[in-house]
């Protein structure tokens, strides 16, 4: 081991056994002694250093520029820097990206491609912001399937917000750095432009495998017009029309054959769970995302609204693969200004329904509002497992993790089984409790109760607790059984539905959460009469 090591190691030693170290130890251990119902516990505040009298100044946002005055730009990262897995690694799917200037069609083709409409499609410039991906399967010429990961970007050269565009042209360069193969699509009916130039310039410095595709040619007439794009030296241009699925085949297998060889990654198993983050505005959703990721997969800004279409993040975590949905921020239909932002609220909506597990995100200064009560009814509706996740708790002074749970269990009374996180996105304090929490929720959504164990719990809360009679007749239970899972599903079958009320079905679903394999998961309850079968 080398001299410097050595000193450094004997250093942390040292400073492992000191005294203000085991006054830090002690401290925590009396901390966790005193929060023993919170799920994870939350780690004190850091104080911050002052700065100095004479910098307690406010500095207003500037944009930077070069000495000859043009604006300034990021050097494009390497593969290596972003943390991109080699492209020749079998774990890798093969990776296409679709970029160009704005209003060219990127995520009607996106949409085309994949089947389903999840990007945002909407004629103002700067809709896309963040890399939308998803898995999509293509075919090449001779009928061989090939599955690729496909990228949707934000136009290049135009900006709705100057606030994320340094932003936005980072993640452009991403993901052209971690593609295997470039779409760079133009508008057949415009022709060749500046931005398409300069987007075309890019693609030949970075040396990527590029596809050119002259979108908007709804008629076989239009084609002629793609001739003009010869001079941008990227090959033959194809045309098509996303918009009127013409020709779509075809720009699948002109990528495909640029792809690289088939990998085992292309017949890898799904991923173990979907995590939907969902909250209000500005709580931290794109920052637990990257930290998850351990990349800037999307951006994170404190510019409200930043994030608007879902965004399906995969990531691997101890040899597993998962996906975070990042969402955009959800707020009353009121406020909504424009068509963009109706359709970005729509896919948060849809990205609890198909997700494995919600987080419901909070800020721990706000308090509780009705939109984190009707993402809770959302989930709770559909029957998803949800875990509270506090976020920003770092901030917080002189609250204990206790007496905000109580909080949240008198605001949040309909999830009162979920779990809580206190956690620090921005700092990356708990953001892997979280996963493991959400792992356990998965699992406990997927176990099946046996009969008999299922039957003594339904048979002694009934005992505890008759239902009143109703139409002179008295309730009665002959037997429950678990039916489904991913949710838990149980069948109860009685005499008359009618005779057992709400109220009472609400304390019998208590009841099974308290007793049961599944304490933290929403169960679907279904009372059924029993059918007599004649035998002739």
């Amino acid at each position: 081991m080398p001299k410097k090591f050595k000193k450094g190691a004997a250093k942390r030693r040292d400073r492992a056994g000191s005294k203000k170290a085991k006054q830090r130890k002690a401290g925590t251990a009396a901390r966790k002694a005193r929060r023993p119902n919170a799920k994870v516990v939350g780690k004190p505040k850091r104080k911050k250093k002052k700065p100095p009298a004479d910098t307690e100044q406010e500095h207003q946002p500037f944009l930077r520029e070069t000495p000859q005055g043009k604006p300034f730009t990021k050097r494009a990262k390497t593969a290596a820097e972003l943390g991109v897995v080699p492209r020749s690694s079998s774990l890798r799917l093969p990776v296409v990206a679709i970029v160009g200037r704005p209003n060219v069609g990127k995520s009607s083709l996106f949409n085309r491609l994949a089947g389903s409409r999840i990007s945002i499609e909407d004629p103002r410039p700067g809709t896309t912001r963040d890399r939308v991906s998803t898995q999509v399967r293509l075919r090449t010429a001779e009928g061989m399937l090939r599955v690729v990961e496909l990228f949707d970007t934000a136009g290049i050269g135009v900006v709705d917000e100057q606030r994320v565009n340094e932003h936005v042209h980072e993640q452009i360069n991403n993901a052209v750095a971690s593609a295997d193969v470039v779409v760079l699509l133009v508008d057949v009916m415009e022709g060749p432009t500046g931005l398409d130039e300069e987007a075309a310039m890019m693609l030949r410095r970075a040396g990527r495998k590029v596809v050119l595709v002259a979108n908007k040619a709804d008629d076989p007439k239009h084609d002629h017009l793609a001739d003009h794009f010869y001079e941008f030296g990227l090959g033959d241009p194809l045309t098509c029309s996303a918009k009127g699925a013409r020709k779509m085949k075809q720009v699948g297998a002109a990528i495909c054959e640029l792809l690289p060889p088939k990998s085992k990654a292309e017949t890898m198993d799904p991923p173990e769970l979907l995590l939907a983050i969902v909250g209000r505005r500005n709580v931290g959703k794109s920052t637990l995302v990257n930290a998850l990721a351990a990349d800037e997969r999307v951006i994170a800004s404190e510019l409200e609204g930043t994030t608007r279409d879902s965004v399906d993040v995969r990531f691997t975590y101890k040899g597993k693969t998962f996906v975070a949905i990042d969402t955009a921020g959800v707020r009353k239909r009121s406020t909504l200004q424009h068509s963009v932002e109706f359709f970005s609220q729509s896919r948060s909506f849809r990205a609890v329904r198909r997700a494995s597990v919600v987080v419901l995100m909070l800020d721990a200064r706000d308090p509780v509002t009705k939109i984190d009560k009707h993402l809770v009814d959302l989930a709770v509706e559909d029957c998803k497992p949800i875990i509270i996740a506090v976020n920003k708790w770092d901030l917080i002074q002189g609250t204990t993790t206790g007496q905000f749970t109580e909080y949240l269990r008198t605001k949040l009374h309909a999830i009162d089984f979920a779990p809580l996180v206190f956690m620090s996105a921005k700092d990356k304090d708990n953001v892997f409790e979280l996963l493991k929490v959400a792992r356990d929720l998965h699992t406990q959504a997927g176990t099946r109760m046996g009969t008999g164990e299922l039957n003594r719990v339904v048979s002694e809360a009934f005992e505890r607790h008759h239902p009143q009679p109703r139409k002179n007749k008295l309730g009665k239970i002959f037997y429950a059984t678990q039916v489904e899972t991913f949710p838990p599903k149980v069948v109860v079958f009685v005499n008359d539905p009618d005779l057992f009320p709400e109220n009472w079905r609400k304390y019998l679903l208590h009841q099974l959460q308290e007793h049961s394999d599944f304490p933290e998961v929403p169960i679907r309850l279904k009372f059924k009469a029993r059918t007599k079968i004649e035998l002739r």
